[in-house]
């Protein structure tokens, strides 16, 4: 069940990061060769803004902060200095700059270029702001459908008698 929980934290992780379209920006360094051309330089720039302008930062931490809380329940022996801990370990700056890769390698600069400027309409600034909600419930629904489908696959498996029924 740990496992499955792990899984799933690194799926909600890349997918709040993935639909967001956004991130870091804060920090003027770049994360790209220091032989590239201006062209990539910009590109890796627009990115930054990109998931400035949309608070990747901020979604991140969200995410891995109700990934903690539905995890300890099941450690209920641990403090909560412990996961207090624990969540400050965790840099969104880190996760951001593994992310900037990806969108250099789907989108073109002109086409961060585009996503900048809806973000800036306000449908774009509504997207933004309704996002949290919107993978808040997602989430939930996707761990309610993952446990009646792993209850489901239990249920067959004993049925054909691959595992022993549980007690």
């Amino acid at each position: 069940m740990k496992i499955n929980f792990l899984f799933l934290a690194a799926i909600v992780l890349s997918l709040g990061t993935t639909f967001n379209r956004a991130a870091l920006a804060q920090s003027p360094t770049n994360t790209i060769a220091p032989n590239s051309n201006a062209q990539e330089i910009e590109k890796t720039n627009n990115i930054k803004k990109l998931f400035e302008i949309t608070g990747v930062k901020n979604i991140s931490r969200q995410i891995i902060t109700q990934l903690l809380n539905d995890f300890k329940p099941d450690y209920p022996q641990v403090p909560q200095k412990f996961w207090d801990n624990f969540a400050n370990e965790i840099k969104s700056d880190d996760i951001v700059n593994e992310i900037i890769p990806i969108y250099n390698k789907y989108f073109s600069n002109e086409e961060n270029k585009q996503l900048l400027t809806f973000y800036q309409t306000p449908v774009g600034q509504k997207t933004i702001t309704v996002l949290p909600q919107l993978y808040q419930e997602s989430y939930d629904v996707g761990k309610r459908y993952g446990t009646a489908a792993a209850q489901r696959a239990l249920k067959k498996l004993e049925a054909e008698g691959y595992i022993r029924p549980s007690q």
